[in-house]
């Protein structure tokens, strides 16, 4: 956490681990967090700085990261991480399959990140 008042953010130190461990980009995560926080959201990816604002307790954060992971990481069939994501930004879709046990499908675009994702398809 730094900063004082209106100006204190939370940096989350260790997202690119997380989501080199995830293989995901490390802005998916931290916009997630930001989306279900209501919080805006900042990256620094030269100085692998990743920031959501507001004070953000380390354990809520972890809660957010597990609701992260079940959504956009796991597979819908054998709940095995070992997924890809599949984006097409003309169809307004994101596909999603499983390298444990071949599943490919479709996930759900409700969610506020999938517009980010869409927006800053992985890889980019």
């Amino acid at each position: 956490v730094e900063g004082k008042g209106n100006g204190i953010k939370t940096v989350i130190v260790n997202m690119v681990d997380v989501a080199k461990a995830l293989n995901r980009p490390p802005t998916y995560p931290t916009k997630f967090f930001g989306c279900e926080l209501g919080a805006q959201t900042q990256f620094d990816v030269k100085n692998d700085r990743y920031i959501v604002n507001g004070s953000h307790e380390a354990n809520k954060l972890q809660d957010m990261l597990d609701g992260f992971i079940k959504k956009f990481v796991l597979c819908p069939e054998c709940e095995n991480p070992e997924t890809d994501l599949h984006v097409n930004p003309k169809k307004q879709t994101i596909g999603n399959s499983c390298k444990a046990c071949g599943y490919r499908g479709m996930l759900d675009t409700n969610h506020k990140l999938c517009t980010f994702i869409l927006k800053n398809p992985p890889g980019e």
